[in-house]
């Protein structure tokens, strides 16, 4: 039986939490470092705001792809291992049925009372390897928030930005204008950070 069939929906849905973004005041008195390829863009009221789309981004971070990928493979292998344990319990049931009719009424009793006890410690075992991976996937998720934190506290200073805010298919902003969308900026930022961070590791 599938014990675990909405794991992997759950790994997928990685994402939208990361975005909330914070505005972060600008010091004027530091100097600002060289612009990048695409400046702030000015509203009419002269206000300087940017999207990210959040889909987009997720798909083409390097660290969220590696981990999602780890992620579903456990999920593969505990939704395996909980196949195997279930297949086994199935099975003592159909030897109990088999069995039945050779047993006194204490002996089915006992069997019955063992393979309850199973059945309790199967549905334990799923219940654990699921909010292992849940906690795992909240740690990604944990992950994931630093470092957009920090890359797009960075953009906005350069930049000027007043607001970012995160575009996808759940969000409400119901329109962007494409000239806003620093979402190829952002993903560069994070990729070269988490490569960074590989590389330090390896020192």
């Amino acid at each position: 039986m599938k014990n675990l069939g909405t794991i992997l929906s759950i790994v997928a849905l990685i994402g939208v939490g990361y975005l909330m973004l914070n505005q972060n005041s600008v010091d004027t008195k530091e100097s600002k470092p060289e612009k990048t390829e695409q400046p702030a863009v000015k509203s009419e009221g002269g206000v300087s705001i940017a999207f990210v789309k959040s889909d987009s981004l997720l798909a083409r971070y390097e660290l969220h792809q590696e981990y999602k990928a780890k992620l579903e493979a456990k999920a593969l292998e505990i939704d395996a291992d909980l196949e195997r344990r279930s297949k086994g319990f199935q099975e003592s049931i159909a030897d109990l049925e088999q069995r039945a009719a050779s047993l006194s009424p204490q002996q089915i009793q006992q069997s019955q009372l063992e393979l309850q006890q199973i059945q309790q410690n199967l549905l334990k075992y799923r219940d654990e390897r699921t909010q292992e991976l849940a906690e795992e996937e909240q740690q990604l998720t944990a992950l994931i928030k630093e470092d957009m934190d920090s890359v797009l506290a960075k953009i906005q200073a350069r930049e000027g930005y007043d607001f970012i805010f995160s575009y996808d298919p759940a969000s409400e902003l119901l329109a962007t204008n494409p000239a806003y969308d620093i979402t190829d900026i952002v993903v560069k930022a994070l990729n070269e950070a988490y490569q960074n961070k590989r590389g330090e590791g390896k020192e």
